[in-house]
C-alpha cells in the first residue's frame, strides 16, 4: 500500500487524419491519410524518446486506426485514437501539445492545404493522477497488518501507468486524503508458473486475464471494513 503516485493521469484524444480520396492505382491524384497517418504514428513515438526526461514517466499509444474500406481505393480519411498518460502536469502538457504540433507538422509536410490539416480533439474527461496520503497509507497499512497479518501484503511493482478513477475523490477543493490499494486476484498457480519460467501472468485488457473471484472479492470486502472500522476509530 504505497504512499506517494499510485496511479497516472489519463487523456483520450481523437486525431482526424483528412486527405483527399482517389484511385489506388493513381495515388498522384489524391492525398492519402493513411500514409499520413502512419507517418503520425511513428513521429508520436518521438515524444516519449526524444523529448520527456528519461526520469519522466510518459505514454502515447495509438490504441485504433481506422480508414478505407477497399484495397484499390485511396480514402479521405483516417482516424486515431490515442491514450495519453502522465505523472505531473508538465509532461501532460507538453505530450498534449506535442501530439498536435507533430499531427499539424507532418500535414504540412505531406501537402495538405490549411484547411484539410488534422484535426486533434480531446476525447471525454481528463483523469489526474491519484495520490495517496502518507499519514492515512500508513494508518490503514498498520490496520490491516494487525488484524490480516503481515503474508497477506504484497510488495506491488508498478510496470505501468494505469489511471483511476478514484483521483475524483481526493481532487476536490476541500483536499480530502485519500488511500487507494490494490487487491490481487491472479491464481497461485499462475504465479507459480510464472516464476518457475513458465507463460507470464497476461495483462488486464488481455483476453487470457482472469482472477480468482471469490478469494479476490472477499479479501477486498475483508479490507475495506477493516480500513471503516479503524477510521471511525472502533
Amino acid at each position: 500500500m504505497p504512499s506517494g503516485p499510485v496511479a497516472s493521469s489519463a487523456d483520450s484524444v481523437d486525431i482526424v487524419v483528412r486527405g483527399v480520396g482517389a484511385h489506388g492505382a493513381s495515388p498522384h491524384k489524391g492525398k492519402d491519410p493513411i500514409y499520413i497517418a502512419s507517418q503520425i504514428v511513428i513521429a508520436l513515438q518521438s515524444l516519449i524518446s526524444r523529448e520527456v526526461s528519461p526520469l519522466r514517466p510518459g505514454v502515447v499509444t495509438v490504441g485504433s486506426f481506422h480508414a478505407g474500406f477497399k484495397h484499390n481505393i485511396i480514402p479521405d480519411e483516417a482516424r486515431l485514437q490515442l491514450a495519453v498518460r502522465s505523472n505531473d502536469k508538465e509532461t501532460r502538457e507538453h505530450l498534449l501539445d506535442g501530439i498536435e504540433r507533430i499531427a499539424n507538422g507532418i500535414g504540412t509536410a505531406a501537402g495538405l492545404p490549411e484547411e484539410l490539416l488534422p484535426l486533434v480533439q480531446p476525447a471525454g474527461e481528463f483523469t489526474p493522477p491519484t495520490v495517496n496520503d502518507d499519514a492515512l497509507s500508513r494508518r490503514i497499512r498498520e490496520a490491516l497488518i494487525r488484524q490480516l497479518g503481515a503474508d497477506a501484503f504484497y510488495e506491488e511493482t508498478y510496470d505501468g501507468m494505469g489511471a483511476e478513477d478514484f483521483a475524483y475523490f481526493v481532487e476536490t477543493e476541500e483536499d480530502v486524503p485519500g488511500c487507494y490499494f490494490s487487491v490481487g486476484g491472479t491464481p497461485q498457480a499462475d504465479l507459480d508458473a510464472a516464476a518457475e519460467g513458465g507463460p507470464p501472468i497476461p495483462s488486464h485488457h488481455s483476453p487470457f486475464f482472469k482472477v480468482e473471484p471469490r478469494s479476490s472479492v472477499t479479501a477486498g470486502v475483508q479490507a475495506m471494513t477493516l480500513a471503516v472500522l479503524e477510521l471511525l476509530g472502533k
